[in-house]
């Protein structure tokens, strides 16, 4: 999910989010969309969700005096509105207290002895910083030597590695990605706990992963990732990469709307300091020219492209420009419905099945696009986790687990379908 206007400076702020707030606006009619269309280049605006001409709900979060203005507008406009989160703070303070909590959990890994447990810190019970994700990388590729092994598709803008790890012993291959809009913490949590399953677990797998090779890559985007937990208390919401952009102060592109798929045509922004900025050109960024340079190198091979996003419990097919489909979509439909059911089987939890310019807004440039019609990916999808706007960008950790349960079982059941 998008916002598009950057909330603070390059270099953080002083201050905190108390008093902000996150309205769930109803978009029915064009007056509506007009008044938050004003608010769009404001500061203290923060769209979750992104804005367009389409009916459904739209998330933003607001500071308290640009609230009570937008607030007082949609009461005279009859606009209907919501509070999603009466307070981003308090929210934000319960998931860092559930953190504190969650370091020593009653019920660790029952797969793995304690020797093993100390070898690394995810718990997924908390959200990790990347040098977790990486160190657990690291001991996954110690623990199970003959099935998997680390690899790096290359470095960001800062220089971080980009760091993944393939597991299997099958010709056909997998792609699966996570984080790379660095403040969708969940993303880098159901990847590392999809890595889990497919290492510690591979006795429950053994038909997936004697065909296939997966290889994952938790945080794409490792420096606006980072950013998130180290650029001070107003960029926890930092989605961009971390590059410099020439002739302007506002730092980072939307990596995913950096692919050359439609490039800049929809759903994008041409101002630096948009949170969906395009970049000056295709693949400007380290980030996604090691996606592209990856990809390509294992052209023929890889079946299946899986890219993890919060929020909206989707399940999204090619294309995201247009309402074009892929001549095969009937069959990317049909792989999609299976996880679907599996997910809800497993849960309870619902994934809509779409389009990205069906269930959400047009837009170009994006990594699932490019897989399927530059790459040859023949089945690729982008997942939007939970939830579906209660929490939003502020997932309790409590649903770390959950959420990688659901889509263990959703994502099995689609590489099965494929066998």
């Amino acid at each position: 999910m998008t916002m598009t206007t950057e909330l603070s400076d390059t270099n953080g702020e002083e201050g905190d989010f108390s008093g902000y707030q996150v309205l769930r606006v109803l978009v029915i009619r064009r007056d509506t969309v007009e008044i938050l269309r004003s608010y769009q280049d404001r500061p203290g605006v923060d769209f979750w969700t992104e804005l367009s001409d389409r009916a459904g709900p739209v998330d933003v979060m607001v500071s308290p005096d640009v609230g009570r203005q937008l607030k007082e507008e949609l009461t005279r406009s009859r606009s209907s509105y919501v509070v999603n989160i009466e307070d981003v703070q308090v929210r934000e303070v319960a998931v860092e207290t559930e953190v504190v909590n969650a370091e020593h959990p009653t019920a660790p890994h029952a797969d793995i002895g304690l020797t093993a447990r100390s070898a690394f810190s995810l718990t997924w019970r908390k959200y990790h910083r990347l040098a977790d994700h990486h160190q657990y990388l690291d001991f996954v590729a110690d623990s199970y030597s003959r099935l998997c092994q680390t690899f790096s598709i290359g470095r960001s803008s800062e220089g971080r590695d980009i760091k993944g790890i393939k597991c299997g012993k099958g010709k056909r291959e997998i792609w699966i990605d996570g984080g790379i809009h660095g403040r969708e913490w969940i993303s880098p949590a159901v990847v590392s706990y999809l890595i889990r399953e497919f290492s510690e677990r591979a006795h429950l797998h053994e038909h997936i992963l004697g065909n296939f090779t997966i290889y994952s890559v938790p945080v794409l985007n490792p420096d606006g990732y980072e950013f998130t937990y180290t650029g001070g208390k107003k960029n926890r919401f930092w989605r961009k990469t971390r590059s410099k952009n020439r002739n302007s102060k506002c730092i980072g592109v939307d990596a995913n709307r950096n692919f050359d798929i439609y490039w800049g045509k929809v759903g994008v922004s041409r101002d630096p300091c948009s949170d969906i900025y395009a970049g000056p050109r295709p693949f400007s960024e380290p980030e996604t020219r090691a996606v592209r340079r990856f990809i390509l190198s294992h052209a023929g091979k890889l079946e299946m492209f899986l890219t993890f996003h919060s929020y909206s419990q989707l399940l999204l097919l090619p294309f995201g420009y247009s309402e074009e489909r892929p001549p095969d979509y009937s069959q990317l439909l049909r792989v999609a419905k299976l996880g679907r059911q599996r997910i809800f089987s497993a849960s309870g939890t619902w994934f809509k099945i779409g389009q990205p310019s069906q269930r959400l807004y047009p837009v170009s440039g994006i990594s699932q696009d490019w897989a399927k019609a530059r790459a040859g990916v023949q089945y690729s999808y982008s997942l939007e986790l939970r939830d579906r706007g209660k929490y939003g960008l502020l997932l309790p950790a409590s649903q770390i687990e959950p959420s990688g349960k659901e889509m263990v079982e959703g994502v099995t059941a689609m590489i099965e379908e494929i066998l």
